[in-house]
């Protein structure tokens, strides 16, 4: 069976290939009959589809998280491309390759290099001890490495955490550049460790929240791991540690973005706009190659950000 990836379906497309469950959701329609609407994925990208016939079936016995065997065809609703799916069922390990249904960064270690060459040039001790004790996790460091951004705006894929990461950083460096003034160390190590919380917050299989992320979230749980790990350095000065937890907690830039404070120095302030830049950044060039194919101008309407995108590149 040859696989048929998610960026390649049309309109007018039948499907008979293996994807990633990543959310399904038994509904009914308003005259009581159940349907189900899901989501699948591969490295190439992720598309819904609603099944309406044999939905209960198939809803006890595909799990999420897992591939499934997807027979149907490819349709329109609403100018959104969707699959409408005849058959969902678990996908035999002999069908497929997992490396087609997950999308991960490329060279992972190779940007994990970059963020250590960030760190090791941190020349204050109780910061680099600091680093010292993050990197010397190895469970919160294979985490860090594997977990999404997000959950679907922007760098929402394997490694997404780490690259997005660095990418905060290398702007961080390059404000400081710009703006002495700064503590470049502090601004360093606070772009490294902003979403250190997204660690505990998704599950990097489903990309769903956890039990913690969904009910303290990123920012918090951030703020924890800090602490937990400056209350293992003796004599971690105290200003230096408010200042980390502050670009932790305030990195959101807005309390209408789930921010419980305000960047309130020149550090956290940095670090606000670099992540806010290239998380934007990221997610509309995650849109412009999802839907750039054929002669389209405009993407769908997102709605989250209360527009539709330009796709075509300027001349």
């Amino acid at each position: 069976m040859s696989k048929q990836f998610i960026k390649d379906l049309k309109v007018g497309d039948r499907v008979a290939s293996v994807y990633l469950l990543k959310k399904k959701d038994m509904q009914k329609t308003k005259e009581g009959k159940s349907y189900l609407r899901l989501a699948v994925a591969d490295k190439s990208g992720s598309i819904e589809g609603v099944m309406w016939d044999n939905a209960e079936t198939a809803d006890a016995n595909i799990e999420q998280g897992l591939p499934v065997f997807i027979k149907g065809s490819v349709s329109s609703y609403r100018e959104n491309v969707q699959l409408k799916v005849d058959e969902a069922r678990p996908a035999a390990q002999d069908t497929y390759k997992i490396e087609d249904l997950i999308r991960s960064v490329e060279n992972i270690d190779g940007i994990f290099s970059k963020v250590k060459a960030y760190l090791s040039a941190i020349s204050n001790k109780p910061l680099a001890a600091l680093i010292k004790e993050f990197l010397d996790d190895k469970d919160l460091v294979e985490s860090f490495k594997r977990s999404p951004a997000a959950r679907s705006w922007h760098n929402a894929y394997i490694g997404g955490l780490l690259e997005h990461t660095w990418e905060v950083m290398y702007i961080v460096d390059k404000m400081c550049d710009i703006y002495p003034q700064a503590n470049r160390g502090i601004a360093i190590a606070g772009a490294f460790l902003h979403d250190i919380g997204k660690t505990a917050e998704l599950d990097p299989a489903t990309f769903e929240y956890t039990v913690e992320g969904g009910l303290i979230g990123h920012l918090p749980l951030g703020f924890e791991i800090l602490s937990g790990k400056i209350a293992r350095i003796e004599g971690f000065p105290k200003e230096t540690a408010t200042h980390l937890r502050h670009i932790i907690l305030s990195h959101h830039g807005e309390y209408e973005q789930q921010s419980p404070v305000l960047p309130k120095t020149l550090e956290a302030t940095i670090v606000y706009h670099a992540d806010d830049l290239v998380s934007q950044a990221n997610a509309v060039k995650e849109i412009i190659m999802a839907q750039s194919q054929g002669e389209r101008d405009w993407s769908n309407y997102v709605t989250i950000k209360s527009r539709q995108y330009f796709l075509r590149k300027p001349e």
